[in-house]
């Protein structure tokens, strides 16, 4: 279901709550000899909406009329609260073996014994929020993997192949008008 919040966002003040720096995030993330990669389910769809706030959410159908429970996908300041919510999670992680960006998570160790024992606290912060993993978009306790569009191993930040692909593929050009296309 998708829902226009136009006129809703338009009425709504802007949540001024900041996301993450990416670079900050990367950063932090590289280096380390283990990685998790955690994805929530249906991130946004597990955040309870308010129940006065509800009926701000009413759609119609031809069959009848429906608000929904849960934050759906749309509104203006979506991210902002989900980020505050990731954040009060994992407040005793973030930055120490943590990284979190909205719904996408990085679990970082040196060893192993370590990975279990941050992939359990983790977990365990999970649980009581009741938030769910999304267990296709997981991969556990790899040496390097992509985490917001960065390459991270234990050596650092690499280059992501998918990007240099695209400049592998990229046919030479010809003539000045293309060489000036692709200098901009």
């Amino acid at each position: 279901m998708c829902t226009d919040y136009t006129d809703l966002n338009k009425a709504c003040p802007k949540d001024a709550y900041p996301l993450p720096n990416i670079d900050r995030l990367v950063d932090g993330a590289a280096g380390h000899k283990f990685l998790t990669f955690l994805d929530a389910y249906s991130g946004y769809n597990q955040i309870r909406m308010h129940p006065r706030d509800e009926d701000k959410t009413t759609f119609v159908t031809e069959s009848a009329n429906y608000c929904y429970q849960v934050m759906p996908f749309g509104l203006k300041n979506a991210g902002a609260t989900y980020q505050r919510i990731m954040d009060k999670i994992f407040s005793d992680q973030i930055e120490k073996n943590i990284e979190v960006y909205v719904d996408d998570m990085v679990v970082k160790s040196a060893d192993i014994p370590s990975h279990v024992a941050d992939l359990a606290e983790a977990f365990n912060a999970l649980r009581r929020h009741q938030m769910r993993l999304n267990p296709d978009k997981c991969v556990f306790g790899i040496s390097e993997g992509k985490f917001l569009g960065f390459m991270l191993s234990s050596r650092g930040i690499e280059a992501n192949p998918d990007k240099c692909q695209t400049i592998i593929d990229m046919k030479s050009p010809s003539n000045l008008k293309e060489v000036q296309k692709i200098a901009g």
